[in-house]
């Protein structure tokens, strides 16, 4: 399962509106919640436009996102099997990437909980992902995993080859890639008009 476009452009909207905060929350002030939407926005951002794991995304630290201009252009990883990887960022993602980074210490977490802190743990952004999705009205089991699944599927559509894809989610195997990806009916279409 992966979110359709439409899906995929409603989460993102439900996770820039800041109009469902609350003022205040287990003594927690508007503003500081303002700053944990803000962060999932980018936490969920980066797994839709890089295709990285939960457990890479959170572990990466603002030295493994190399910056140009003020622009992230691409997040260096340790994947399973402690393969290293680099993968690129689309351009309009790094330009807001890039500037939210801005003003953290090359050591720190990106998606450290505060100055200094660790991340929150997966399962604490697999509820955070939940409620969203209820919030947005999107009825599907959604994970941060099959954000990594959109990414692929968006890729694939985007004309991308599999082994393109393969290298970009960090696959040893082609097979493991094949079923990350999902062809739109309308692509198919379009592949069968060549003919």
């Amino acid at each position: 399962m992966w979110l359709e476009k439409e899906e995929q452009q409603t989460l993102q909207k439900a996770l820039r509106n800041t109009d469902d905060l609350p003022q205040n929350i287990f003594g927690r002030t508007r503003e500081h919640i303002k700053g944990v939407r803000v962060r999932y926005d980018f936490l969920f951002g980066l797994i839709l436009n890089s295709g990285l794991r939960i457990s890479e995304a959170l572990s990466v630290r603002v030295r493994d996102v190399r910056v140009v201009d003020g622009c992230a252009r691409s997040v260096r990883v340790i994947g399973k099997g402690n393969r290293e990887r680099l993968v690129p960022l689309p351009e309009a993602f790094g330009q807001v990437f890039g500037f939210w980074l801005n003003d953290k210490g090359k050591e720190e977490f990106v998606f450290a909980k505060q100055p200094g802190g660790k991340p929150p743990v997966a399962h604490v952004v697999r509820a955070y992902l939940r409620r969203l999705l209820d919030r947005a009205g999107i009825d599907k089991k959604v994970t941060p995993h099959k954000l990594r699944h959109t990414y692929a599927t968006r890729l694939l559509e985007s004309g991308a080859e599999l082994v393109d894809i393969q290298v970009l989610l960090g696959h040893v195997n082609l097979a493991t890639t094949q079923i990350y990806t999902h062809v739109s009916e309308d692509r198919m279409a379009g592949v069968v008009a060549r003919l």
